[in-house]
């Protein structure tokens, strides 16, 4: 885990309510991994816990951020310009197994809302390491999509939306099982990120068409290193901390309430 004190380079609104944060983070960046996130901690010192923001990409120095402004720190965050400075801790939690990814004949990337970022760079890491690799993303939006690039250059892309303005209509488990109807059984490893009920109806299929599942989960996080026990996950193990012990579990593992 490194804490440092980055640079902003590009700090720019994708989406209503979304931006994208591109910091100056050299050691960070060369160290992260796939499904992992970083903390970033508020000047406002009223505001002591920091923001746990999944990785959208690393390249060189720059780590890429995208988040939601959901409440007063991402608010303040999104206020803040280029050449500011933030302070951020990384890389924490466990990210998706990579390696198992590699052995399948498909690798399907599933994601719904801001579950949709962290899989851009599992696409980029995927890619790189195996350029033959098939790989699927299926991204789930309620209406037009507000990301879509650069998931094309890696691979096909099923586009779901809840009123059909933007490719299938419908949640994005219906377009994986339209998927599966229309072409063969292979070995597939599939990534999930996004929304519970959505990660849940994946699990309920993954035996049905023969997945092997890894799910990242989402939950409020107090200090983002297991030091708290405030992120707690059922598992068939127990209860285990989503910052430490995931945010990526196995969909064989992780109970859903």
């Amino acid at each position: 885990m490194i804490e440092t004190i980055s640079t902003i380079l590009k700090q720019e609104k994708i989406a209503d309510g979304i931006w994208r944060m591109d910091l100056c983070a050299p050691e960070i960046a060369a160290a992260v991994e796939p499904g992992q996130f970083v903390d970033l901690y508020c000047r406002d010192k009223s505001r002591l816990l920091p923001r746990p923001i999944s990785v959208y990409d690393a390249e060189g120095d720059t780590l890429s951020l995208i988040y939601a402004v959901v409440g007063k720190g991402t608010e303040e965050f999104a206020a803040y310009q280029a050449g500011e400075q933030v302070r951020v801790t990384g890389p924490l939690g466990h990210g998706f197994p990579i390696e198992e990814a590699l052995k399948a004949e498909e690798v399907l990337l599933v994601g719904g809302g801001l579950g949709i970022p962290p899989l851009q760079f599992t696409a980029k890491m995927l890619k790189n390491r195996k350029p033959e690799l098939s790989i699927t993303s299926v991204l789930g939006f309620r209406s037009m999509p507000w990301i879509q690039e650069p998931f094309p250059s890696y691979g096909a892309v099923l586009n779901a939306s809840d009123d059909g303005a933007c490719g299938f209509k419908g949640n994005v488990v219906d377009r994986l099982k339209d998927h599966f109807s229309r072409t063969p059984a292979c070995k597939r490893v599939l990534f999930a990120c996004g929304p519970i009920p959505m990660m849940k109806a994946i699990q309920q299929i993954q035996e049905e068409y023969g997945l092997e599942c890894w799910f990242s989960l989402e939950e409020r996080m107090g200090c983002g290193f297991g030091a708290c026990y405030g992120c707690p996950a059922q598992t068939t193990e127990g209860l285990k901390r989503v910052c430490k012990d995931g945010p990526v579990f196995s969909g064989k593992e992780v109970i859903f309430s």
